[in-house]
């Protein structure tokens, strides 16, 4: 090898860490006084020794260690190894990978001109504070109207304590992935996504029934519920996300659509293997809302009649075998 070698901390296949390498004799262990220190409770204070022979190779030694030293490939104890570029050794936990001065690199990746950074509309106050806001009087007024009896001020204040506690707990969570991860919390990010992510919960459904009411979409309604449900809940994994991994958004986007679209078939498993399980719930919608807001016609009774007409018959089938 070179006179200048390169000693490598591997962590799997990535580098965790690079020494260079000039003089030797050069020490590895754990104690301070070596040329390479290793954060490994299993290896030596002084583990290992690299030295040069008089026919200008350089030579790894074992120097006593408790644990020993291990060739990578092929897997064996060592006490002396003669190193090439690309000797890996393990000691402890670690791997260690030697390297030549003229060793290639990969070529550089071509990327997108740098742009000024400029901080995402999640990150700033006032689209916390507003989501946050919107997202209290929405679940607030959801409970008020959905309240038939009495005022119940004990529910109400409910409706605002719940939708807070639980976006502080998600965005918790997720902040303590971005910090072991990107080493930054982001709380305010992600508890703006976490924010805009249940008051569209909270919309959507309205909205969407209104838009079934309008155009006369009554069989399909739950199925664009359920549509709007995995969408929404994709943009908001995508987006914590964004905060937590380094991924490409392209990459991330098709292992997000990949994942929802198992999730939304595994949750309608039983619908489409015709498993029909037994609900108390009416399957019909009951929000009364004004006839000005019907777009479509209105079917004639005539209609509603003809399309019974085979149920009756199924009825009167029945009475007849009975």
């Amino acid at each position: 090898m070179d006179e200048v070698i390169f000693l490598e901390v591997l962590e799997g296949d990535i580098v965790h860490a690079r020494h260079r390498l000039e003089r030797f004799p050069a020490s590895v262990g754990r104690a301070y006084t070596n040329d390479v220190i290793l954060d490994d409770p299993k290896v030596s204070a002084e583990h290992l020794r690299i030295e040069r022979r008089e026919d200008g190779a350089l030579v790894l030694r074992d120097v006593g260690s408790h644990n020993g030293t291990y060739r990578v490939e092929p897997w064996a104890p060592l006490a002396e190894l003669e190193l090439a570029p690309d000797t890996r050794v393990a000691v402890g936990d670690t791997v260690l990978r030697f390297r030549a001065r003229n060793h290639p690199v990969e070529d550089t990746v071509i990327g997108q001109a740098p742009t000024a950074p400029r901080a995402r509309v999640f990150e700033r106050p006032r689209t916390f504070s507003l989501a946050l806001l919107a997202l209290l009087c929405a679940s607030l007024l959801e409970e008020y109207l959905s309240n038939y009896g009495r005022t119940d001020w004990g529910e109400l204040m409910v409706a605002l304590v719940a939708p807070l506690g639980l976006i502080l707990l998600w965005a918790g969570g997720w902040s303590v992935a971005s910090r072991i991860a990107r080493r930054q919390f982001h709380y305010r990010a992600h508890a703006t996504i976490a924010t805009l992510v249940l008051l569209c919960g909270l919309v959507l459904p309205v909205l969407l029934t209104l838009v079934g009411f309008s155009l006369g979409v009554g069989s399909g309604l739950p199925l664009l519920h359920h549509a709007a449900f995995l969408g929404l809940m994709g943009w908001g994994l995508y987006w914590h996300l964004r905060y937590v991994t380094r991924w490409d958004p392209r990459r991330l986007v098709r292992v997000l659509t990949v994942v929802t679209l198992v999730f939304g078939v595994l949750s309608r498993a039983d619908d489409l293997l015709g498993n029909e399980s037994f609900s108390e719930a009416l399957d019909f919608p009951r929000t009364l809302l004004p006839p000005a807001f019907r777009v479509a016609g209105a079917r004639p009774v005539e209609d509603f009649f003809e399309d019974t007409s085979s149920l009756q018959e199924q009825v009167d089938a029945l009475a007849r075998e009975e």
